[in-house]
Parts: C-alpha cells; sequence; structure tokens
C-alpha cells in the first residue's frame, strides 16, 4: 500500500471518477431533453391524427395505464370530485411518456395513419 494510500490521499482520483461520472449523466441529460426537444412538434402532428379512444387505448396498450386523474373539492362539502380526462390530457400524458418511434409503430400498427404519412 501506497503512502498516499494510506493516509487517504488517493481522494483526489475518487473526487475525478466522481466528476466524471457526474458529466457523463449530464451530457445523457441533455441528450435526452434534445431529443425530446426535435420530437415534440412530430408527435404532436402525429397524436392529432389519433381519435380520443385510441389514445386511450395507446396508453393501455403500450403503458398499462392511463393518466393520472386530477380532482375538484367542493367547498361546502369538502367531496373530492374526479375530473373528466380529455383528448389534451391524454396528448401530454403520451408525448412525455413515449417516443416518436413506438407512436409511429402504434398508429401503423392499428391502422391509424397509413406509411405515406411519414413521407412529407
Amino acid at each position: 500500500m501506497g503512502f498516499k494510500k494510506f493516509f487517504g490521499h488517493d481522494k483526489d482520483s475518487e473526487k475525478n471518477q466522481n466528476q466524471i461520472e457526474i458529466e457523463r449523466i449530464k451530457n445523457e441529460i441533455e441528450e435526452e431533453d434534445r431529443i425530446f426537444q426535435q420530437e415534440l412538434s412530430a408527435k404532436d402532428n402525429l397524436l392529432n391524427k389519433f381519435e380520443l379512444d385510441q389514445l386511450r387505448q395507446l396508453c393501455i396498450d403500450i403503458l398499462g395505464r392511463e393518466p393520472e386523474p386530477e380532482y375538484f373539492e367542493e367547498k361546502e362539502t369538502g367531496k373530492q370530485i374526479e375530473l373528466p380526462l380529455y383528448r389534451n390530457d391524454y396528448t401530454h400524458f403520451i408525448i412525455e411518456e413515449l417516443r416518436l418511434s413506438q407512436i409511429k409503430d402504434y398508429a401503423l400498427k392499428n391502422k391509424i395513419i397509413s406509411a405515406s404519412f411519414f413521407e412529407k
């Protein structure tokens, strides 16, 4: 064992390893964000071709769940009332959870759109 290791001076290499790991994670997050931003409008355009029932079914088939409902509390009774889920709720949920390629594959497989839709 070296003298530096004995007294814990090997912490410099530990700090370097931590910094490298932090940079790697930061780069991964930035790349994911870049991809998300690039796909955003394409996802929205594609999801506009879906009917509400098709959006609901996409959530169930691929994600195994629907968006979480929101609740409203009546002031007089304090009763929680579940608000209905609208088209935008499904669209935003899908955009956040799925990649463009997953939505495309589902739309083609379920004949929501044809392959020519992507030939623009």
